[in-house]
């Protein structure tokens, strides 16, 4: 029993010797101010060894500002799955340099990647208009993967997107027209694309990009007769709430003869889209342009809408002013209208006469009709 409790003994002591090993050898790597009291403690400093140790809770400061030494990889010895999870990686930790050398390995060992995973690197750098990162994945696809670099036509509405988000919308905007000039078969992609910079350019409120918009979508409408990118561009305008926008818009539909033909097509579909927004405004403004050009047809269907949706809001002084203009202009409403008008007005009048009722009806906002 005594030779037991003599060898645990022994055994207990080796452990405890062993774990104050290992903390002296992480205290040698932690910092300056330990590595100095373990030198004024100890009579001989030990040789420290050249190559420093990775430990599982290194409190360094490159540690922390994620600035440890980049690992090496043997695109060589590992799977196509697994190049594709650290280029992911990379990417989400904005690793570009370390992404391309990669992708350069890949591209010298002709290790073809994934479709999948080549459009979402394409995607992610283009919107951040990281264009050297773009054009080398357009020259990987061109080498090693030749059908899939036709098939998106040669991946130029990235290049589009990377220069128009870098600032440089006249050169985005001409390597889109070079693509759509060069694939027929894409251009309804192209259309999308160009809907889509129309929309961040004028969210970004930069007038000088608009400007170059503006030249473009007239462009493609007189040259390809594609008024697609056109009606986007005065559309987005239109229904902004900035002047200088809503003035874009205006001086658009004034210089085309097209997009009046189409706005007045499409004038009743557009004014019940934008009141589903609330956006009386740009009704008020679109009466205004077809009021001008003397659509008065278009007009008349519009200002219909209109009071209609100041009918269901029980806008009484918005509908008075609506009855007032076209009394001027001449215009009649149709019967039913004019009914729930009349009703309404009934309604509020009886509302008010009455004086024990403490309920008040609710305010609209001051409305008027300029023509």
């Amino acid at each position: 029993m005594q030779h037991i409790r003599e060898s645990s003994k022994y055994f207990r002591l080796l452990f405890h010797v062993q774990k104050l090993v290992q903390y002296s050898l992480t205290l040698n790597y932690a910092t300056t101010i330990d590595s100095f009291d373990l030198f004024a403690n100890e009579p001989f400093p030990k040789q420290k060894s050249k190559d420093r140790p990775h430990f599982k809770y290194d409190c360094s400061l490159r540690y922390f500002m994620g600035i440890e030494g980049s690992k090496t990889v043997d695109v060589k010895k590992m799977t196509i799955e697994e190049i594709e999870n650290d280029l992911r990686d990379l990417q989400s930790k904005n690793k570009d340099k370390q992404l391309i050398e990669i992708m350069k390995d890949c591209l010298n060992m002709r290790k073809l990647l994934h479709d999948n995973l080549l459009k979402q690197l394409f995607r992610h750098y283009s919107l951040t208009g990281k264009l050297d990162v773009v054009e080398f994945l357009q020259i990987y696809c061109r080498t090693l993967n030749p059908d899939l670099y036709k098939r998106n036509g040669e991946f130029l509405h990235y290049v589009a997107k990377a220069q128009c988000m870098k600032g440089n919308s006249d050169k985005g905007l001409s390597v889109l027209k070079q693509a759509y000039t060069k694939y027929e078969g894409l251009r309804n992609f192209y259309r999308i694309i160009f809907r889509e910079l129309i929309y961040d350019s004028v969210q970004n409120r930069s007038e000088a990009s608009n400007v170059i918009f503006r030249k473009y979508v007239l462009e493609f409408s007189d040259t390809w007769n594609d008024n697609y990118p056109l009606i986007c561009f005065w559309h987005i305008c239109w229904s902004s709430s900035w002047f200088s926008d809503q003035m874009a818009s205006e001086n658009l539909l004034e210089s085309s003869k097209v997009l009046q033909d189409i706005v007045k097509e499409k004038a009743t579909i557009l004014s019940i889209n934008i009141l589903r927004e609330y956006n009386e405004d740009a009704v008020i403004r679109l009466l205004q342009s077809l009021l001008k050009y003397k659509m008065m047809d278009e007009y008349a269907n519009v200002l219909q809408i209109l009071f209609s949706y100041k009918l269901r809001n029980r806008d009484l002084r918005g509908c008075t002013e609506i009855i007032r203009n076209c009394q001027t202009l001449g215009i009649s409403l149709p019967s039913n209208q004019q009914g729930r008008y009349i009703k309404m007005l009934i309604n509020t009048n009886q509302i008010q006469d009455k004086p024990d009722d403490k309920s008040r009806r609710p305010e609209s906002k001051n409305f008027t009709l300029k023509f």
